[in-house]
């Protein structure tokens, strides 16, 4: 018997069912749908983050070419206009941090500008192509970057102590103005930048110690800071024998009329015969208070070494704590004249006439001293025009007085401490155009040397010289104890391993001429302030 066979629309009814339940031939179809948004999901990433490597990559570029075009700027500040130097500087930076080309980009393009506020602002922007997003219609992504840089001053505090010896006088090689001169437009420019960097709440004070044999202060010290009385090298006419002759010696004199700013009428002028009267008056130098011939200086004692302790302030009642006034022209170096004769330290009666220190030359008084104060362009420029260039080269006196004046635990204490719960930046430029360079003949701020002994004798172990530079180190170190950030410059000289000892390493510099000079104030400029990104 012959089976029934099913009818050939039942047998097309279980075709059409069973292709409903196999997805075998389904499954390219589905595949091939899904690797679109897949594609465009993956492609997205890769294009995107080539995007964000590139624009963090532009960013800091452009970053490094402001900086670099406003450190170049330094203090040649004028609001909208940069100069060429600055913009090469720039370029170069930005060109070094983002290639043309890097990552596949195109159209690079970097600009800049000076702003009101001096700030260097930048734009830059390039395009990135892009690859599987091609595909989609998104051909390409452009980006975009700004940036800015800027010098900031917190709460500042700089002490100048500038050499104002003889040889400022010179001039350098290729330089059109004496060092000086060329000093004095540096210190300008430098007080500009810094001033264009101030904002609003923040302060900034200048100092100024010009040295050179001694120093200029007596106008900033409290009358009670000065001795009523000292001995001074001098002479006085006499009789002896019935021959009139004089007396050199070590003389104790009352000073209060200097204290006053009056003067005095001293006989000491004209010859032994036929001596008259010679009107003496203070100019500012003072005489340092006690000390003592130091042999070790790993070990000072400060308690005799009072002229190295720039915090202690003067007692009225104890002279050895006091300044006092130089004389200069009361003072003579007794035993040195014209005939080759040589130094004595006991007194002596003489028809002869010896070095008077002011009438011969060998006790220059440098210009006024200023203690730290905001100053205006114009109170800076009166300042300046005092300087000049004359006396030998003591660089300990100049940097023991720069200490104290810049000190916040010292003299001025209650002047120099920080302001508005905000801390200060205090930092002392010390500025030499040569090497120490004592003269023993000189009348100095520890009186006549080989006559006095105070910090140094004819029988020291110890050269003046060398005395010097170990009191100048000693000094350096105590002014950095206060956390006084000092800065040494060598002006058209190379500075003693003393000089750079005490500035430390990245502290110190050699500017061979003003041009030098320029670029390193203003490397001194922004790192005593923040060179900083703006935005």
């Amino acid at each position: 018997m012959t089976p029934n066979r099913p009818s050939a629309a039942a047998r097309f009814a279980a075709f059409l069912d069973g292709l409903s339940r196999d997805t075998a031939g389904n499954t390219l179809a589905i595949i091939a749908a899904a690797l679109i948004p897949l594609l465009a999901m993956v492609g997205g990433g890769v294009d995107v983050s080539r995007g964000y490597l590139a624009e963090s990559r532009l960013q800091q570029a452009c970053d490094a070419g402001v900086l670099a075009a406003r450190k170049r700027m330094g203090s040649n500040l004028v609001a909208g206009v940069m100069s060429a130097d600055s913009l090469k500087a720039g370029q170069a930076f930005f060109d070094v941090n983002f290639r043309d080309g890097m990552y596949g980009t195109r159209d690079r393009r970097f600009s800049m500008k000076v702003e009101s506020d001096f700030t260097v602002a930048g734009t830059a922007s390039v395009v990135v192509p892009t690859t599987i997003m091609n595909i989609f219609g998104y051909t390409e992504m452009p980006l975009r970057a700004s940036c800015g840089a800027q010098l900031n001053m917190s709460n500042t505090d700089i002490m100048m102590v500038l050499d104002v010896t003889g040889s400022m006088g010179t001039t350098n090689m290729g330089d059109s103005k004496s060092r000086i001169e060329s000093l004095k437009d540096v210190v300008r420019s430098f007080y500009a930048q810094l001033a264009s960097a101030n904002k609003a709440g923040s302060r900034i004070r200048y100092g100024f110690v010009p040295y050179s044999t001694n120093v200029n202060v007596g106008d900033l010290l409290e009358p009670d800071w000065i001795a009523d009385k000292w001995t001074y090298n001098t002479r006085e006419p006499i009789s002896s024998g019935g021959t009139k002759r004089w007396n050199y010696d070590s003389i104790l004199t009352d000073v209060r009329f200097a204290k006053k700013g009056k003067t005095k009428k001293f006989k000491i002028g004209g010859t032994s015969l036929t001596p008259s009267k010679v009107a003496v008056g203070w100019d500012g130098c003072v005489e340092e208070r006690k000390t003592y011939q130091i042999t070790d200086y790993a070990n000072v004692d400060l308690s005799k070494a009072m002229d190295l302790d720039l915090d202690l302030v003067p007692d009225p009642g104890k002279p050895d704590t006091q300044w006092k006034p130089m004389l200069r022209d009361l003072s003579f170096v007794r035993g040195i004249g014209a005939a080759p004769n040589g130094f004595s330290i006991p007194a002596l009666e003489t028809t002869s006439d010896y070095v008077n220190a002011a009438w011969w030359g060998y006790s220059a008084c440098p210009p006024k001293a200023m203690k730290l104060a905001p100053l205006t362009a114009a109170q800076l420029d009166i300042f300046l025009a005092t300087l000049k260039p004359q006396g030998n080269t003591y660089h300990d006196i100049g940097m023991i007085w720069g200490g104290r004046l810049i000190s916040p635990t010292g003299l001025f204490a209650a002047e120099n401490a920080d302001v508005n719960g905000v801390s200060t930046s205090r930092n002392l430029i010390f500025l030499t155009d040569g090497e120490t360079a004592p003269l023993d003949i000189s009348y100095t701020s520890y009186g006549i040397e080989p006559l006095d002994l105070r910090r140094w004798g004819p029988g020291s172990p110890l050269s003046l010289t060398k005395t010097v530079e170990k009191r100048f180190g000693f000094a350096c170190e105590e002014v950095k104890k206060r956390n006084i950030t000092v800065w040494v410059v060598g002006f058209g000289t190379t500075l003693s391993p003393t000089m750079t000892d005490c500035a430390g390493p990245g502290h110190y510099f050699e500017a061979a001429n003003a041009i030098a000079l320029q670029q390193t104030f203003d490397d001194i400029a922004q790192r005593i302030g923040d060179l900083r990104i703006a935005k």
